[in-house]
């Protein structure tokens, strides 16, 4: 037992160096094995439990240790709070992989090798793991392969879940490798042939894909957009006396977008430290700008609606122009004890982190907004963009273009930005769509159908960025249309083999 947990416990190590910041993409098609030799020697399906809740506990322990800095500096947690809530996090999320392995384990049971559930349940498990409990798709294993721009572009078809299924097939191919070179199992040529076909078949298509959008020369026409990144340090944002400073900043990297052609510009999530409808005045100063600078703007700010006499504030988009608002989105998708404390009957803990006077409340659809002369657009807020059904959504309702608008300065330097961008920019692939994206200490970005990065500004810096999208490209794909029906299919394997001991015509024979 002891070894198979030590084993575990490493592949979640290994994992974790697959994702930013250390992100050794190629670490990711090894660090399975472990877990899969650890699941499969193990004769007591609860154990195989605690095996992958190791892996789990060492994975998410590393990739998201940003959650301990943000809760201490920026949630005022006590310390010893902090630790206990991230330990509580930890173990939640090390249910998943914990279920992997107990699932795994049990079809081995009914005759049907781990390396040939693996993939499906997997698959099945993250798909879980991005809807229960308000759903956390926190790098997915299909993230850490986003340096490879061949193997990505089945996400157009699959999303993401399609290229962790890849990631798991290889790990089990080799699991069987491994096992039969130390003389411990049979070769399964059949399942090494069916992993060398899938891969050739996903680079394929890839390269057919990339083919099919081609790097966007600069002579294109379009619409002209200026990306701004003020990079105001999430301690002072809020301070009336950095106000000044925050509009003088916007307006300066506004003028210098514009000079370079900006037709529209891009600020950050909450980049105007003003909540309108609050009666402060200061907001207005945002509408001035955009009229001196003759350019529209899509500026993030928190807002305050009273309805039916009580207070609901909002984490807000706004199109606005020298004459005020053209358009306003409210997020819809909030984040757990940071916009809203959830359970507040059991434990009056106050409001969110990032809620300031009370929790923000939900907007109810994806808006979409019109400007002549550029591609309609949504808007994710911050996490919205690891959230594959919101753009979907805003795809759906008429977007040819995706903006995400975030604030990252509340971690730092930490893994987290570096992290948060890569699940952004999948959503371009999935979606074969343009996404702008403007973070306030970095890391903003411009990405284009194929996932490309076409323009960006580092973490940590001041800085703006001015992209042409094409009026001639499309957005939408299988993706966009279907959803997740892979990730579905993933599924319905798992409970054909709980109920029939197979994986249809994938319950292949060993062969020695």
């Amino acid at each position: 037992m002891i070894p198979r947990l030590i084993a575990a416990a490493g592949g979640g190590a290994l994992l974790a160096l697959a994702f930013p910041p250390a992100s050794y993409s190629v670490v990711a098609w090894f660090a399975l094995i472990p877990l899969l030799w650890a699941v499969h020697a193990e004769s007591r399906p609860g154990w195989s439990i605690l095996y992958g809740m190791a892996f789990g506990a060492v994975f998410f322990g590393l990739d998201v240790s940003w959650v301990y800095r943000t809760l201490v500096l920026h949630g005022q947690f006590h310390p010893a709070t902090a630790v206990l809530v991230f330990v509580g996090m930890v173990a939640t999320l090390s249910l998943f992989p914990g279920s992997f392995g107990l699932v795994a384990n049990l079809l081995r049971r009914k005759g049907l090798p781990v390396a040939i559930s693996a993939p499906f349940v997997w698959v099945a498990i993250e798909y879980a793991r991005s809807v229960f409990f308000t759903g956390f798709p926190w790098d997915l294993l299909g993230y850490s392969q986003m340096p490879s721009e061949l193997l990505i572009q089945v996400a157009d078809l699959t999303g993401v879940y399609g290229v962790s299924f890849v990631v798991v097939l290889v790990s089990s191919a080799l699991f069987e490798l491994a096992q039969w070179i130390t003389g411990y199992g049979k070769a399964r040529w059949s399942l090494s042939a069916a992993c060398a076909l899938t891969v050739a078949l996903v680079v394929l298509y890839g390269s057919v894909r990339l083919d099919h959008y081609p790097i966007t020369s600069s002579s294109d026409k379009g619409c002209s957009i200026g990306i701004l990144q003020g990079n105001i340090a999430q301690e002072v944002k809020w301070e009336k006396q950095v106000r000044n400073y925050t509009f003088l900043t916007y307006e300066r990297l506004g003028r210098l977008a514009r000079e370079k052609g900006a037709d529209l510009l891009v600020w950050p999530e909450t980049a105007v430290p003003v909540c309108l409808g609050s009666g402060d005045p200061d907001w207005d100063r945002a509408v001035a700008i955009s009229g001196r600078l003759a350019t529209p703007m899509v500026i993030g700010s928190p807002s305050l609606d009273v309805i039916d006499g009580k207070e609901h504030f909002y984490n807000s988009a706004f199109l606005i122009d020298g004459d005020g608002p053209l358009a306003r989105y409210n997020k819809v998708h909030l984040v757990p004890f940071g916009e809203y404390m959830p359970l507040t009957w059991l434990l009056p803990l106050g409001p969110g982190i990032a809620a300031r006077d009370g929790d923000f409340s939900a907007g109810d659809s994806m808006t979409v907004m019109r400007l002549d002369g550029c591609p309609p657009f949504g808007v994710l807020i911050c996490y919205e963009a690891i959230f594959p059904e919101l753009a979907r959504a805003a795809i759906g309702n008429g977007a040819t273009l995706l903006m995400n608008l975030t604030n990252d300065a509340w971690f730092g330097r930490s893994a987290a930005p570096y992290q948060h961008v890569q699940l952004a920019r999948m959503r371009s692939v999935e979606n074969r769509v343009w996404m702008v994206r403007a973070a306030n200490t970095g890391i903003s970005a411009a990405f284009d159908p194929a996932g490309r990065v076409v323009a960006s500004i580092p973490l940590g810096e001041e800085g703006n960025a001015v992209v042409t999208i094409p009026s001639t490209t499309p957005a939408g794909s299988f993706y966009s249309r279907f959803g997740d029906v892979f990730a579905w299919a993933c599924i319905l394997m798992c409970i054909v083999s709980a109920t029939r001991g197979q994986v249809l015509f994938l319950d292949l024979p060993a062969s020695s």
